[in-house]
C-alpha cells in the first residue's frame, strides 16, 4: 500500500514538472507564482521523493499551470513502468504540438501574403 502511495506521488510529481516544461516555465518561475521556494516545488516534482503534496497546493499548483486538477491527479492504473515512460509520452506529445503549431504559422504568412497582393489587385 505504501508503495502505492509513493508511485502515485512520483506519478504526480512527474506530472507536474511536464505540464511546466510544456509551459515554458522554469521551476523558479512556477515556485515565484506559487509563492513557494524552488526546493519545495524540487521536492513536489521529484520521482524519487516521499513527500505529499496537500490539496491546497496541488489545486494552485493545477492553476498555475493552467491544467485541470483532474490531469495532475488521474492515476488509475499507474505503475513503475508506466512512470518510466511518461515523459517520453509528453515529449512526443509536445514535438508534435510544435510541429502543428509551426504548420499553422507558415500558412498564416502565406494567407498574409495572399491577401497583400490581392489587395494590392484590387486597388488599381
Amino acid at each position: 500500500m505504501k508503495e502505492d502511495f509513493q508511485a502515485e506521488m512520483r506519478c504526480i510529481g512527474m506530472k507536474i514538472a511536464g505540464f511546466r516544461k510544456l509551459r515554458k516555465m522554469t521551476q523558479e518561475e512556477l515556485a515565484d507564482k506559487l509563492n513557494i521556494s524552488k526546493s519545495y516545488l524540487s521536492h513536489i516534482e521529484s520521482a524519487s521523493a516521499n513527500k505529499s503534496i496537500s490539496l491546497p497546493m496541488l489545486i494552485r499548483v493545477a492553476r498555475a499551470l493552467d491544467v485541470e486538477l483532474a490531469l495532475l491527479t488521474d492515476i488509475d492504473g499507474i505503475h513503475d513502468s508506466d512512470l518510466k515512460n511518461f515523459w517520453s509520452d509528453m515529449k512526443d506529445t509536445f514535438e508534435v504540438m510544435k510541429k502543428l503549431n509551426d504548420d499553422m504559422d507558415r500558412m498564416l504568412e502565406q494567407f498574409e501574403k495572399a491577401d497583400k497582393i490581392f489587395s494590392n489587385k484590387g486597388g488599381e
